[in-house]
């Protein structure tokens, strides 16, 4: 829509604007980096939008700004990506617990039925023999 659009220009052009930014900063008496309160999974498309839409200085500028989140990125991809392996072992550990207490239900469940029929068969002999 026309002002999300204008919204997104208006961010774009100010806040991914090291000078700009800075002046801003300086305006409402903050002093931190934008940079550190963006997501690290999003900081490589912002730095690639501060690259095209401001060129190479800023880009340097985000670049430096931006480095620790830049590779905690890829140790974050990296941690996700281990703890995926270890609750994937987790759920395959799980189902295999699963699967052996069904099957420890389903030799209870079957016991049971032929202890029905030997009771059944007592009994029927029973009367019979009376």
């Amino acid at each position: 829509s026309l002002p999300e659009e204008a919204g997104k220009e208006k961010v774009i052009l100010t806040q991914l604007h090291s000078e700009t930014r800075a002046k801003l900063a300086a305006l409402q008496g903050v002093n931190h980096s934008l940079y550190s309160e963006i997501n690290s999974l999003h900081l490589p498309e912002v730095l690639a939008l501060v690259g095209r839409r401001h060129g190479q200085g800023e880009l340097y500028v985000a670049l430096r700004s931006s480095i620790a989140g830049v590779i905690s990125t890829v140790n974050k991809k990296q941690c996700l990506q281990q703890q995926r392996a270890y609750f994937r072992a987790k759920i395959a550990e799980y189902r295999a617990k699963a699967e052996a207490v069904e099957a420890e239900i389903s030799t209870i469940e079957a016991a049971e039925g032929r202890v029905v029929d030997i009771e059944n068969e007592s009994y029927s002999n029973k009367r019979r023999r009376a």
